[in-house]
């Protein structure tokens, strides 16, 4: 890599296929083999100059019946299409096996993701908020700080489960 860009794909597509999806522009498809991790699949729309990209991993690949033949290629790029999750697109699979598309949430969506997550009867800015004035009132110092807060966190997690310790 030159300049902190990441290299250019070298390696040629072993399918490739146009086809319309449900926003109604014509992508292309581009299937590459990245055996042993899976396939990566590109869907590229020229007239929004516009990519999407997703990779089945092996696993899933077989879990689905597809192997790298033309048949299970062309089913593997006829089973796409977008889908909208947490206003992002995505190429999600409507095969069995092949997983749904992770929600990485960005921007202002990752505030609303904290802010939404529970623990508990708390919030997870109120768990935080408690901690830190926690750690505020111990002082650790360094990397003592870091583990006191670690350490608090899993001693005073609200939705762990109660374990017994057995008797001897």
């Amino acid at each position: 890599s030159r300049d902190g860009f990441l290299p250019t794909m070298r390696k040629a597509a072993i399918y490739t296929v146009g086809r319309q999806l449900n926003d109604g522009e014509m992508y292309i498809f581009s299937l590459y083999d990245l055996e042993p991790a899976g396939i990566l699949i590109r869907a590229y729309c020229q007239s929004t100059s516009s990519e999407q990209t997703t990779s089945p991993t092996e696993n899933e690949l077989e879990k689905a019946g597809l192997d790298r033949s033309s048949d299970s290629l062309a089913k593997l790029a006829e089973s796409y299409d977008l889908v909208s999750k947490g206003g992002t697109v995505f190429l999600e699979s409507n095969l069995a096996g092949i997983n749904p598309p992770k929600v990485v949430p960005r921007g202002e969506g990752v505030r609303q993701y904290i802010t939404a997550t529970t623990i508990g009867e708390e919030t997870l800015p109120e768990l935080l908020t408690t901690a830190l004035a926690e750690l505020c009132k111990e002082k650790p110092a360094g990397l003592d700080a870091v583990r006191w807060l670690g350490q608090w966190l899993l001693d005073n997690n609200p939705i762990q489960p109660d374990v017994a310790e057995p008797e001897d």
